[in-house]
């Protein structure tokens, strides 16, 4: 079962492929959800009209969301959210990170930043149980500060390759090897 703040073997059963990002919702009661599917590499190669296409992704792997694998991440609270683009993501040396695509930061910007922009007064200890967690997808990388753990549900596995709500198929992507 997945887990956050550990190295979520089942996610990296296919090396350093990082689930892809289905669906979020944030909800009137400030529940957030968030629906992942795990990565699965395809083994046929596509073939491009373009030759230099061919000759550039000739070593790439298509990778696309496993129908099979698709988890829902429930915030049942949150304080802050944020979604990022990963691919304006910048790393950041200080962060202190536990895990692997679903982790849990000890210390981060949005920690100092969450600090600066709320008013915290610490009736039941709630702050002692305040954590910031993150979902580290191929395409999106997805904060949240929480009081509470997410719950992690495996749903359906025998999902159609279509997401009902959804109008396009699930994501894939390429990555060199």
């Amino acid at each position: 079962m997945l887990e956050f703040g550990t190295e979520n073997t089942e996610i990296n059963q296919y090396s350093n492929l990082a689930p892809f990002v289905i669906s979020i919702e944030d909800n009137p009661d400030n529940q957030l959800c968030v629906v992942i599917a795990l990565p699965k590499p395809i083994n046929s190669k596509p073939n491009y009209a373009d030759i230099r296409s061919n000759d550039i992704l000739s070593n790439a792997v298509q990778v696309v969301a496993n129908e099979k694998q698709i988890y829902e991440i429930r915030f049942e609270t949150y304080i802050i959210y944020q979604c990022r683009n990963e691919s304006y993501t910048s790393y950041d040396p200080d962060e202190v990170i536990i895990g692997k695509y679903l982790v849990v930061y000890k210390k981060s910007p949005l920690l100092e930043y969450y600090d600066k922009v709320t008013i915290d007064i610490d009736y039941d200890n709630e702050k002692r149980n305040r954590r910031h967690y993150g979902i580290i997808s191929e395409n999106h990388i997805i904060d949240v500060i929480s009081n509470t753990p997410p719950i992690i549900t495996k749903l359906n596995s025998d999902l159609p390759r279509y997401v009902p709500g959804r109008d396009t198929p699930l994501p894939n992507c390429f990555i060199l090897s």
